[in-house]
């Protein structure tokens, strides 16, 4: 947790699209909404918004997340991975006892596809879900935002759940382009590019 303590790898964004007349109460609503639900799920990956103090709080009591001009939360992923080897064994297992069964060399295709299916269903039943949280800190007027990871994986769930939360867009900042830079700063560099030249 690099906010709170600690060393902090981030990726920055600038914040494209505008938020409704009462920011706050917009957000309170919508960071509810789209919340981390520990669900027990068969799903490969369920994410949603946490505190960022107690990642088991996702009713946000209290707007927790409010600290004078920042939005501070976390993004909560949970991955089930299943190893590609057991799963092909179970494979094995499950279409050998269906032959057996069946009193059959051969399984028709379609048949095969099925019990890939159900045994991937199972194990997933079966497996348990592996958290990973990341930081979130957005400024609302300076219109930007931190985000604890470069993976682009991660990246890329973060900016289509906080799009499909918030409704704008984050962009992503490059330090060196003068549109993605503080005013002053473009306005220093300016001037020095005058006077040098």
């Amino acid at each position: 947790m690099g906010l709170i303590k600690g060393q902090l790898t981030f990726s920055r964004y600038r914040v494209a699209g505008d938020l409704p007349a009462n920011p706050r109460d917009f957000i309170d609503r919508q960071i509810k909404l789209f919340a981390f639900k520990d669900l027990l799920s068969e799903s490969e990956k369920i994410m949603g918004w946490t505190s960022l103090e107690n990642v088991l709080d996702t009713d946000f009591e209290y707007a927790n997340y409010l600290l004078d001009d920042y939005i501070i939360f976390s993004l909560r992923i949970d991955r089930k991975m299943i190893p590609a080897a057991l799963l092909r064994l179970k494979i094995l297992e499950e279409e050998r006892s269906r032959m057996e069964e069946k009193g059959v060399e051969r399984l028709y295709k379609a048949e095969r596809n099925d019990i890939r299916d159900a045994v991937r269903l199972n194990l997933l039943k079966r497996t348990p879900s592996v958290p990973s949280f990341y930081e979130v800190c957005w400024s609302l007027s300076g219109q930007w935002v931190i985000f604890g990871s470069h993976t682009e994986k991660v990246t890329d769930d973060f900016e289509d759940l906080f799009k499909r939360t918030f409704d704008v867009k984050l962009i992503p900042s490059v330090p060196w382009n003068p549109s993605f830079m503080e005013p002053d700063m473009v306005r220093q560099i300016q001037t020095l590019e005058r006077e040098v030249s």
